[in-house]
């Protein structure tokens, strides 16, 4: 008996040696929780050594802590030990009491003490920017980026024991009314009678109209998205001219807070506004080679497998002949001062590219002839011979043989030679 008493106090003994209480004054402790946050108890912190609070440490307990990341409790103990690293794309939080971090540049789900639950095949720190949400009702959301096309993910659900969730495209489909009938009595009145109420006896009359339209609660043409992803994607989304890029996926929480009638972009990428509101949808592809991104009112992207400018409405406004998908991958850039930017790739060697530059009217021009091109009127007062009215539509550059300056016109054309102060 005496013999079970000293093993239950050595225990104990342990347990208590074990825990390392994070020493921190008030002030401290109310930035980190404002910062970090606690989830299910839980908070991801840095471990902070002040020198002041030595004394209150035993020793050994802070090597291998300080500076690096752990999770305390509201008590500020440390639960789990620096054994993981920080994801690039999102913050660790536990939830449903795991929680996902990296560990040899993996991702993987850790418990609340600190054991690795599931490991994922993706990569914590890449070019690719894969990241997983929280877990809710037994499923996480996983975001696996392509590596090309930085805001292109592969959208799925994992269980707890790590496996791929099967969605099934949930496509809502809105009952048509039932056809009314109009049936005249004795008295001249016309009576609108449902399909299902009529006798033997009556003689309808079949109307073509719809007496009903069922009550929209829900805005249509609105990609649904939760506050706080929203904000995150703001973040990483080019959105400029007011449009972005969105995959409009169809998960659980996009088909409770979607119109029926949006159903019909599940599975397509569709532009929207910054307010997410639906404002290109179809008509265009993603191109192999870069990610579509608006400027000056126009945006590259693939139509029938060429490379095509649309504008904000969708509409095709330039035609560059330029294959979208092959064994060379074509480039477009983005327009800027009015001008864009083809890479033709060689069929010959990878990687490489002749370059065109071309206007808003798809018109080839020769700017590319020349360093340092800018809008003209940022250099006023630096040439002897420019004038403030010569400047509207034109470009400065540098000649790439001779490095002489130049006076451009959009076209190409050189106006004139210019004289540096």
């Amino acid at each position: 008996m005496r013999v079970i008493v000293l093993l239950i106090v050595s225990v104990f003994v342990n347990l208590s040696q074990a825990q390392v209480k994070l020493c921190l004054d008030s002030t401290l402790k109310v930035a980190y929780i404002k910062k970090y946050g606690f989830s299910d108890g839980l908070m991801c912190m840095p471990f902070y050594c002040d020198p002041f609070c030595q004394p209150s440490y035993k020793k050994g307990d802070t090597i291998g802590y300080c500076g690096k990341f752990v999770f305390v409790n509201r008590d500020f103990v440390v639960k789990v030990k620096p054994v993981f690293d920080i994801p690039c794309s999102f913050e660790p939080r536990f939830s449903e009491g795991l929680c996902a971090v990296s560990i040899k540049n993996q991702l993987c789900f850790i418990d609340t003490l600190g054991q690795v639950k599931i490991v994922t095949d993706l990569l914590a720190c890449s070019n690719h920017r894969n990241r997983i949400l929280p877990f809710k009702n037994g499923r996480a959301k996983v975001y696996r980026g392509s590596g090309t096309l930085k805001n292109y993910y592969d959208v799925y659900y994992i269980d707890k024991e790590g496996k791929r969730i099967r969605e099934p495209l949930l496509v809502h489909v809105r009952k048509k009314p039932l056809p009314v009938l109009v049936s005249n009595n004795k008295k001249d009145t016309t009576i609108r009678v449902a399909v299902n109420d009529i006798s033997p006896d009556t003689e309808p009359e079949l109307l073509s109209e719809d007496f009903f339209e069922i009550p929209r609660s829900i805005p249509r043409g609105k990609y649904p998205m939760a506050e706080n992803e929203l904000k995150m994607y703001l973040k990483s989304m080019p959105h400029r001219d007011n449009r972005m890029l969105i995959y409009f996926e169809c998960g659980q929480y996009q088909i409770e807070n979607m119109a029926e009638e949006d159903t019909i972009y599940c599975g397509k990428f569709v532009f929207t506004d910054t307010f997410l509101n639906v404002k290109i949808a179809g008509g265009f592809n993603l191109p192999c080679g870069f990610e579509p991104e608006f400027s000056e009112g126009l945006c590259a992207v693939a139509k029938n497998n060429y490379l095509v400018y649309i504008d904000t409405l969708g509409q095709v406004k330039v035609n560059t002949g330029l294959k979208a998908c092959d064994t060379i991958l074509n480039k477009a850039s983005t327009f800027k001062n009015g001008i864009a930017t083809l890479y033709v790739g060689d069929k010959l060697t990878k990687g490489l590219y002749t370059t065109q530059a071309i206007n808003t009217k798809g018109e080839r021009v020769r700017l590319l002839e020349f360093d340092d091109l800018d809008l003209a009127e940022k250099f006023i007062g630096k040439f002897k011979n420019l004038l403030p009215e010569e400047c509207t539509g034109c470009f400065i550059g540098k000649g790439k043989t001779n490095g002489l300056w130049f006076l451009v016109e959009k076209s190409g054309k050189v106006r004139k030679k210019l004289e540096l102060k």
